[in-house]
């Protein structure tokens, strides 16, 4: 039974099969060593700026081939210092693909505040799909998807590297 508009409402999320996999999602985040994915303190434009993560979710498990990844969203909340002329607090939100131990990020990108969710293997922001993670054709493996104006690099090892897109060489690989 698929779940419906009214089930996501009413709090009902994407089966966890591994309870502790938010616990990791969230500490495979702050390892990332990435700035963005990170709280902690920043400078942005000779300001600094305190950032902690505020909220993370996990939307569901992806696979092809052999490979599983899991997907979250995580957002970002900056804090004004004390005394400091930086705005007040300013989200930054992400989808994130982690590995399958969810230990490890393997992709993210940026996107405007959005209420995602998996149908299937469709990524959704609100009720309109963003893009299908079932999709796996030549200029996807090379580019990435497409989510809300964002790109998510590809995040599986199938990916076409600039080398083999420019050298034509994936072509002989999927035959």
């Amino acid at each position: 039974m698929m779940m419906g508009e009214r089930d996501r409402r009413e709090g009902a999320e994407a089966p966890v099969e591994r309870p502790q996999v938010l616990l990791k999602a969230v500490a495979a985040l702050e390892g990332s060593g990435v700035a963005e994915l990170t709280s902690g303190e920043r400078v942005e434009g000779g300001v600094r700026a305190r950032y902690h993560l505020k909220e993370a979710r996990y939307l569901g498990a992806l696979s092809w081939k052999e490979e599983t990844l899991v997907l979250v969203t995580a957002l970002y909340i900056r804090f004004r210092n004390p005394g400091s002329d930086v705005p007040p607090a300013r989200g930054h939100f992400f989808v994130v693909c982690l590995d399958a131990e969810a230990s490890k990020v393997v992709a993210h990108t940026r996107l405007e505040l959005a209420d995602c969710h998996l149908d299937g293997e469709i990524l959704k922001l609100g009720d309109q799909a963003a893009d299908d993670f079932g999709n796996h054709d030549d200029l996807t493996r090379y580019r990435g998807y497409l989510i809300g104006g964002a790109l998510l690099p590809y995040p599986y090892k199938d990916r076409i590297t600039e080398a083999e897109w420019e050298a034509g060489t994936f072509r002989k690989q999927s035959r």
